[in-house]
């Protein structure tokens, strides 16, 4: 009782101060740009206890308590701006992004197909329904969406990425190449970009080229391992054994339980005709991935062994074994 009094007075004398809802909110948006999140919320309290049906403030306040750690209560504020008001479109945008942080892709394609209902141009919508339906291994729904997405809003960088992506799986590797040089076009420092560059080019039987990319990458992000491992793989299969196994050793100090980081390396050693550090690697490359023992065993055996060049001579080493 006693709260829903002190509610009373404070609405009265607000109601006395002549200061409208529109005025909390906007205060409250200044307050949290300006850091000063305890008094922002209290604004948007503020605006909210004028104004119940208040979508503007209920998806600020949400955002507010999503920037705290508070799912639940930003949940609540996103679903009640859209209840309010099913037209106020960045309350989708909002909740969407936060089922899809959670993983919640289905949930979110459900949110943002409402939201295209409601406005079939809102971009955004477009672009994270399309991303959401690339989480759920949807590629055709995906593409729709994401050049839907890009129709409305060209410089949409990951609508191009993820698009990218589908097309390397449909094995169009020049259309995925078109998108990733789109991405590269917007943001020259998209590291993923040219590490897909480098892998749409290795698929081609490009090595060398693939590798060019793949440096660039790996300059960008030179702690990725994996970025390192292909670089390293790309290198090997141009015939740069000695940057191919400065690369493969970077790999594996990255990720020292990499048994393809390993096993490349008992590759490139065995390339440059160094058996013993060739066996030590497969043998690591080994105990790493027992469910690929028998693989590198064979590699191992192939260097100790190498096979003779004439089937007669093939034969008779077998028997003498036997």
């Amino acid at each position: 009782m006693k709260k829903l009094i002190f509610l009373a007075v404070m609405a009265a004398g607000l109601a006395g101060c002549n200061r409208t809802p529109e005025f909390y909110f906007a205060r409250g948006n200044a307050l949290l740009a300006s850091g000063k999140e305890s008094s922002a919320l209290e604004s948007y309290n503020r605006a909210l206890l004028l104004k119940r049906n208040f979508p503007e403030a209920l998806t600020s306040r949400g955002m507010l308590y999503e920037r705290q750690g508070d799912k639940q209560k930003a949940g609540l504020d996103y679903r009640k701006a859209i209840e309010v008001s099913p037209s106020y479109l960045p309350a989708y945008n909002n909740l969407a992004a936060m089922l899809m942080d959670a993983e919640n892709y289905g949930e979110a394609v459900k949110l943002l197909t409402a939201a295209l209902e409601a406005s079939p141009g809102y971009p955004y919508a477009m672009l994270n329904r399309g991303l959401s339906r690339y989480k759920l291994d949807d590629c055709a729904g995906a593409s729709e969406d994401l050049s839907r997405a890009l129709q409305l809003n060209p410089k949409f960088e990951l609508a191009y990425y993820h698009r990218a992506l589908c097309a390397r799986k449909a094995r169009n590797l020049p259309a995925a190449l078109a998108d990733l040089d789109a991405v590269l076009a917007l943001n020259p420092a998209a590291a993923l970009a040219w590490f897909e560059r480098g892998k749409a080019l290795y698929a081609m039987g490009d090595p060398a080229g693939a590798a060019q990319e793949l440096i660039k990458a790996v300059e960008l992000k030179p702690a990725d391992p994996g970025f390192a491992y292909w670089l390293a793989l790309a290198l090997y299969k141009a015939g740069e054994l000695p940057a191919a196994l400065e690369a493969a050793a970077r790999a594996a100090e990255l990720k020292p339980d990499s048994y393809q980081a390993q096993g490349l390396l008992g590759d490139v050693y065995a390339a440059l005709k160094n058996a013993p550090l060739a066996r030590e690697h497969y043998l690591r490359a080994a105990g790493l991935a027992p469910q690929h023992a028998a693989a590198y065993q064979a590699r191992l055996a192939a260097l100790e062994n190498p096979a003779a060049p004439a089937g007669k001579k093939r034969g008779k080493t077998r028997s003498k074994r036997n």
